[in-house]
């Protein structure tokens, strides 16, 4: 099976996560960008028109793939082996993808990330009408939708962080933190 080589505009927004993740986004250029892309600054304008641009572009491109990992997760019936599966695919992701994850958790920290964005983006919209339907069905707990994903980001996060420190840790702590996770959102019945 051959791979397909990386586009012009995946080498800049690849290089750009690999420099943020490593120098903050103060510190990139696009003059940095463009050498670790190998792609000529010209070339580069004609993809983005800013290093704005740019940084945006890769946290959505970052987020549209961990999104995608629970797209094969739909199983009204059975809402916590969704989640389980969910969870599963969500670490597996980001311990293969360490700069994108790193990226993401960056970027939500920073000053590019605010109200007008997460208006604009809705790479979220079928995991939340997800969410919804397991409220509806008392198989997540009706607390408000937004303190839910909290939780469940937060442990999840925070469990991806671990493994990253621990990779040797995975097995152990892949089912105990879905457990707590699960402790937290879930409704056995």
């Amino acid at each position: 099976m051959n791979i397909a080589e990386p586009t012009k505009k995946e080498k800049v927004i690849a290089a750009a996560v690999k420099l943020v993740v490593a120098n903050g986004f103060s510190k990139v250029s696009t003059a940095g960008i463009s050498k670790i892309a190998g792609v000529a600054t010209g070339t580069m304008f004609h993809h983005f028109s800013s290093k704005d641009d740019i940084i945006i572009t890769a946290y959505k491109t970052a987020k549209r793939s961990f999104i995608a990992q629970t797209m094969n997760c739909r199983n009204e019936n059975n809402v916590r082996e969704d989640l389980k599966l969910m969870w599963y695919n969500l670490i597996e992701w980001s311990l293969n993808h360490q700069d994108e994850f790193r990226y993401m958790q960056q970027f939500v920290n920073s000053p590019y990330y605010g109200k007008e964005l997460m208006a604009q983006d809705d790479t979220w919209t079928s995991l939340l009408d997800w969410w919804k339907a397991a409220i509806k069905n008392m198989q997540i707990k009706d607390i408000p939708i937004e303190f839910l994903i909290k939780i469940f980001s937060t442990v999840l996060y925070s469990t991806i962080d671990f493994l990253i420190l621990h990779p040797n840790k995975r097995d152990e702590y892949l089912e105990h933190s879905f457990l707590m996770c699960w402790d937290m959102v879930g409704v056995d019945h």
